[in-house]
């Protein structure tokens, strides 16, 4: 998809996960390449335009869109938003800014039923799209970024943010919860360090 516009990317790679946790499912989508690739202006975008903006934006568009329509349905949507930087974890929407975190607040853990948690990592309730965007935007400036020989703006840091959705019929009240969620995985440039001077 050379050249491909963010709403032709979003269509193409996107859209399809992120209709489907809204039904229960859980999903990732992973941005993967060199530095300077684009990975982050396809997952974030830039806010200098409306038509810019990148995956999540997209998908959190997406998401309460949904589940405005959903009437028979009573769905709780959470963000959270991790950054992984040298082998560290640091909660970006934490009331104690990262560079004040150590890195190791945060615990990865299974539950009885096999599924991993971050324990420790702030889960923000948001009751709506602008909710969930600043939730974004205030993770977005605490990333850590530095210049190379390729980027000067450059993500050093693999991001994590995830969308947790809590589904429950408003008729049936006898069915039980459904979580999902949908992660939008941003990695660090994967070239060797050598080639970038990072």
């Amino acid at each position: 998809m050379h050249n491909a516009s963010q709403e032709s990317l979003f269509d193409y790679c996107a859209a399809e996960s992120v209709a489907s946790v809204v039904d229960g499912f859980n999903g990732t989508i992973m941005c993967y390449g060199q530095t300077g690739s684009g990975k982050t202006f396809s997952m974030t975008g830039s806010t200098a335009n409306f038509k810019y903006r990148g995956i999540i934006p997209r998908a959190i568009s997406k998401i309460f869109s949904e589940v405005g329509g959903r009437f028979d349905t009573q769905i709780t949507v959470k963000i959270s938003y991790v950054e992984i930087y040298n082998e560290l974890l640091f909660d970006m929407l934490s009331g104690c800014p990262p560079h004040e975190q150590t890195g190791t607040d945060i615990h990865v853990q299974d539950d009885n039923k096999g599924e991993v948690h971050l324990k420790g990592l702030t889960m923000v309730h948001c009751k709506s799209e602008e909710e969930a965007l600043n939730a974004l935007f205030e993770g977005e400036q605490n990333r850590t970024v530095a210049d190379n020989a390729i980027n000067k703006t450059s993500s050093r840091s693999h991001a994590i943010f995830t969308i947790h959705l809590e589904s429950r019929s408003t008729i049936e009240t006898s069915e039980k919860v459904i979580h999902s969620r949908l992660s939008l995985v941003d990695l660090a440039g994967s070239e060797r360090t050598k080639k970038t001077g990072a």
